[in-house]
């Protein structure tokens, strides 16, 4: 039986019934968190209150959620073009779980995501993100080998592909708090 209760079937030759491709869940560690806990940190929040910065050299809500949005899309066609095979140490899976949820350390964002103005309102943003995650859920269910493919990410090195979405499904986490942080930063109108 499964967790749920319901009782396992082999796949018929060739995929699932009647010869169909099976949609498999990615595994509970890097599948992500649901829209709503990525979304809700900016949900509510102005237009005014999302070009609000906490001071010189830091992003607003709006250039955080663009960042978000774009790294999303960044990390999907970095494996989409470039996984290739290789392996990743497993140790690997505990600190990137560590690292994106310690904003003590703040890390540089690669280049390609770094925040342009390409949105010009949050709603645009988040619709981006949104777009970008359902693209990101349908290769994740689509993906295999995980662990026998790899990539260079531009902060973490060398990942497989298990590691590259578990740091997918953990980014846009990191991100939200961020956004509370510049929420409690004076000056932010409440």
């Amino acid at each position: 039986p499964l967790p749920d209760g319901r009782i396992a079937r082999r796949p018929r030759a060739g995929g699932g019934a009647g010869g169909r491709a099976v949609r498999r869940r990615p595994p509970p560690q890097i599948r992500p968190p649901p829209r709503l806990i990525q979304l809700s940190a900016i949900r509510g929040i102005s237009e005014e209150q999302a070009q609000f910065s906490p001071g010189e050299g830091q992003w607003n809500i709006l250039q955080v959620a663009e960042h978000v949005a774009t790294a999303e899309r960044q990390m999907l066609a970095m494996w989409k073009k470039l996984a290739s095979s290789g392996s990743a140490p497993r140790e690997k899976d505990t600190v990137i779980m560590a690292a994106q949820g310690d904003r003590n350390k703040k890390n540089p964002s690669p280049e390609r995501s770094v925040p342009t103005g390409r949105f010009t309102s949050l709603r645009d943003a988040e619709k981006s993100f949104v777009e970008n995650r359902e693209a990101t859920m349908a290769a994740l269910s689509e993906a295999e080998d995980l662990r026998g493919k790899v990539v260079d990410h531009p902060l973490a090195g060398i990942c497989d592909g298990y590691q590259l979405f578990l740091i997918m499904a953990l980014h846009p986490v990191r991100h939200v708090y961020q956004v509370e942080e510049i929420q409690a930063a004076p000056g932010y109108s409440k």
